[in-house]
């Protein structure tokens, strides 16, 4: 793997592949934490999810980690240098990422979900590595109801379960239905706090749930806190989720910062979140809103004005 193809002697934090036998790359020194990316732009949660794949290494590097990117994507995030230390530009395959990992051999690999198999490939060739699904990277579930959802959010840390509050959805005037495209925090459920805290003790694996409840006092499904709805409540609360997510996985959580930053309150009262769709900007035609076609996102902060 070499930076510009050997044409010139240069010193890059970028490397790709060749047909040549040469390897310019070294295994980086120190502690170190591959992170695969979510692959090219497309519509859905492609913006969000590298949100949480730059949160994840800016939380790396935090904790001393050398941060080396596999992505296939040259807008990510995850190609500027104050994030990655060692950028691999390379196609999302099993066999390109076995090849990064068996000459980096890192400690941690974390991988989008639904590229399992690339987990899979990297433990293979690198038995030592712990490899991390980030199970943000889905595309949220799009319930569209007369009757609004609310959303209990919590962190489990294999044993407790830390509340981050309720959201709950507003009604989307265009189509006088409730679904996930616009959501408000935070939202009441106060009578069934306890039930939310004790379906998501019962998962298997620690890290960030919400319980999703339609009819009254039963909870409808159990699920990963996705990518948007992790920089929503990001923003409400003004605790950076993902980075206490990745000090979980790697053994770094201490739940009293948690415990004290909840009790300090956030960081304001109330706020709106608003899937945003500017299909004519992208000469896109006979588009339908839905989770899998949003391309940013608005939140509006009470008295605050919004953010894009």
């Amino acid at each position: 793997m070499v930076p510009s193809a050997g044409e010139f002697d240069e010193h890059s934090h970028r490397f790709y592949a060749t047909f040549e036998t040469e390897n310019e790359s070294d295994a980086t020194a120190g502690p170190r934490a591959l992170i695969v990316g979510d692959g090219p732009r497309k519509l859905g949660n492609s913006t969000a999810n590298d949100y949480v794949l730059a949160m994840i290494a800016r939380e790396l590097k935090h904790h001393q980690y050398q941060v080396v990117s596999h992505s296939n994507n040259p807008n990510s995030l995850l190609m500027t240098q104050w994030l990655s230390d060692k950028v691999y530009l390379e196609p999302m395959t099993e066999e390109a990422v076995a090849s990064v990992a068996r000459l980096e051999r890192p400690d941690y690999a974390f991988v989008p979900a639904g590229k399992q198999e690339l987990g899979r490939a990297i433990e293979r060739v690198s038995p030592t590595t712990k490899v991390v699904v980030i199970e943000a990277t889905q595309i949220p579930k799009n319930v569209v109801s007369s009757i609004p959802t609310l959303e209990f959010n919590g962190l489990f840390d294999g044993q407790v379960v830390y509340q981050l509050g309720v959201i709950g959805e507003l009604k989307d005037q265009g189509v006088g239905k409730y679904q996930t495209l616009a959501k408000r925090y935070p939202a009441h459920l106060e009578s069934y706090l306890a039930t939310s805290e004790r379906a998501i003790s019962q998962q298997e694996t620690p890290g960030l749930y919400q319980v999703l409840y339609q009819a009254e006092g039963v909870h409808e499904d159990v699920s990963p806190l996705t990518a948007p709805d992790i920089a929503f409540m990001t923003k409400v609360l003004g605790m950076n989720l993902t980075a206490i997510w990745v000090r979980l996985m790697i053994g770094r959580f201490s739940g009293q910062a948690l415990v004290k930053a909840s009790h300090e309150g956030t960081t304001y009262h109330g706020a709106i979140y608003r899937a945003h769709f500017p299909y004519a900007d992208y000469h896109l035609t006979n588009q339908k809103s839905a989770p899998a076609t949003v391309i940013g996102a608005q939140i509006e902060r009470a008295n605050k004005g919004s953010e894009q």
